[in-house]
This record gives C-alpha cells, structure tokens and sequence, in this order.
C-alpha cells in the first residue's frame, strides 16, 4: 500500500459548509505525477463513474445504492404507488432510512437533496478516518470534491435562469399544439 504523504499535505481541507477549493480536472493534474499510474487510473475512474476494481469504492458506489433504493421505496409509498417495483428488498441502515425520510420531508427539494449529499459526506468521513495518506483517502477527498462542486451549482440565480428556461420551453410546447 502506498503512502501519499506529500500529495495529501499539500491538499486543502474539505469541509461541508465551504466550496470546492479547485476542480475535478485540477485534481487530477495534482495527482499524476505524485502517485502511482494504476492509483491515478483508479482516481480517474471513480470521476468518471466506470466501475472501479478499488474495495474502497465499490463500497462507497454500495452505500450510495442503499441510498438510492431506499429513496425509490419512501417515495413510492409517499406517492401510493402500489406494488413491490419499488420496494427496497436489499440491506438497510437506519442512518440511511432515517436520512432518506427527512430529505422527503424537508420544506423544499433543494433541501432534501441537501440532506442526502450531508448523509454522503458523513459516510465518506467515517470510512476515511483511518486512511488519511494512502489511495482510500484520496479517493474519499476526491469523491467529496465532487459533493462539493455539486453543491456549487445549487443557487438562487442559476436556479431561477433555469426555472425561466423551462418554462418558456413548456409554454412554447403548449401554444405551439
């Protein structure tokens, strides 16, 4: 297992409450000459979303699997749809099922969204505790700049640009038929 002692003391902290210090791509850039080709394959891949032969991912890519089965399950009892399609059948948490049911209760979808991505910064605290300079750790700082930068794009402005956007498209569809 390699050490990445110098990589990692170079690296901003993350935290929750503050924006992404730089960018995916600038990461990588760090990365490539400071760790190991197959490490920095691994790194690549996860940004990508390919499947990942790191324990440390397909564990994570698990978690947020939980995460999204369990969504399914509460939003089509929420939506009484009926029927097992939806069912969550697979392993649960309580941490996750409590999480689930307070995005779906938040006041607004931003919210909720909100809720899930802290659920996903918690796990990815806890299982890169212990690995602080080796590939777990990077890939569990890359994994939350990525939370991060997703977070970035919820804003007021942007929002509502968007909001305007598709409504003038609807409106359009509409008038036009």
């Amino acid at each position: 297992m390699a050490s990445y002692y110098y990589l990692v003391s170079t690296l901003p902290s993350l935290r929750w409450d503050n924006d992404a210090p730089f960018s995916t791509s600038e990461f990588l850039t760090m990365c490539k000459g400071n760790i190991s080709k197959n490490d920095y394959n691994i790194i690549e891949e996860t940004f990508s979303g390919k499947p990942v032969s790191s324990r440390y991912v397909k564990n994570w890519q698990k978690f947020e699997s939980m995460v999204k089965k369990e969504m399914a399950d509460q939003r089509s009892k929420k939506l009484n749809i009926p029927g097992d399609k939806y069912k969550n059948t697979g392993d649960k948490e309580s941490r996750i099922v409590e999480s689930v049911r307070n995005a779906l209760s938040a006041p607004n979808a931003l919210e909720g969204e909100l809720l899930i991505m802290q659920l996903y910064w918690k796990y990815l605290d806890d299982e890169s505790a212990s690995h602080v300079f080796d590939l777990e750790g990077l890939l569990g700082f890359s994994i939350k700049l990525q939370l991060l930068q997703r977070k970035s794009i919820f804003n007021r402005e942007d929002g509502n640009k968007e909001f305007i956007s598709l409504l003038s498209n609807l409106q359009s569809n509409i008038i036009g038929n």
